[in-house]
């Protein structure tokens, strides 16, 4: 898992640490990024997020959804 330098900002909240480790990953791993389009809920991306290393808590993802990839995908069902 690589590593990255965070805002002070970012690294004072572990939920958006997580979060913006997630946007990188999708944007760098373009295999990653379409599984986790296709994840069909919050759990399922959690439980794929964690696969790679990335610890985020579905209610992060809820609040986040259709801003984490370009295009405004994932969308769960609510």
């Amino acid at each position: 898992m690589a590593t990255c330098d965070l805002p002070a900002s970012v690294a004072a909240n572990p939920s958006t640490a997580a979060l913006q480790q997630l946007k990188e990953l999708l944007q760098l791993d373009a295999v990653f990024a379409q599984a986790f389009a296709a994840t069909a809920s919050t759990e399922a991306a959690v439980l794929l997020s964690a696969e790679h290393g990335v610890q985020v808590t579905p209610e992060a993802l809820w609040r986040h959804r259709g801003t984490l990839v370009s295009g405004g995908m994932p969308t769960w069902r609510g």
